[in-house]
């Protein structure tokens, strides 16, 4: 009986600290898929989606992509397949921007890794606000 008293007592204690333990991993590694994100976009698109609008763009800036791909349906997923697709067979008729294309032309084929254009769309995705204040 005092086995049993012992394991009613611990087992809640267990369940609740794994559950902290748990949420604050899954914080870090969300963290940690920002920063890559960020750092890639920064290194890959930014070459190109410059946000400084100067008249000598390449292309559009990134806040302009994704207010593209984004309303208030479209989910996370949805729109990192749609970049995804977009970046490895880019198309006039898949082209969401009509305009953009007029004014850079159609953007070429890109080489990344799916995972960092993954990586990347999450990162756009979820940092908005992020994207008006870069400037390189």
């Amino acid at each position: 009986m005092n086995v049993f008293k012992h394991t009613v007592f611990v087992l809640p204690f267990l369940l609740f600290s794994c559950g902290d333990e748990i949420a604050s991993t899954a914080t870090i590694e969300n963290e940690n898929v920002a920063l890559n994100g960020k750092e890639l976009m920064e290194k890959n698109c930014y070459v190109c989606h410059n946000t400084q609008g100067t008249d000598n763009m390449l292309a559009p800036p990134m806040s302009r992509v994704r207010d593209h791909y984004v309303d208030d349906e479209t989910t996370k997923d949805e729109f990192v397949s749609a970049i995804v697709a977009w970046c490895e067979n880019p198309t006039e008729e898949a082209s969401l921007m009509p305009g953009a294309r007029r004014k850079f032309g159609l953007m070429p084929k890109q080489t990344f890794d799916s995972k960092e254009i993954e990586t990347i769309a999450n990162y756009l995705f979820e940092e908005d606000s992020d994207l008006a204040d870069c400037s390189h």
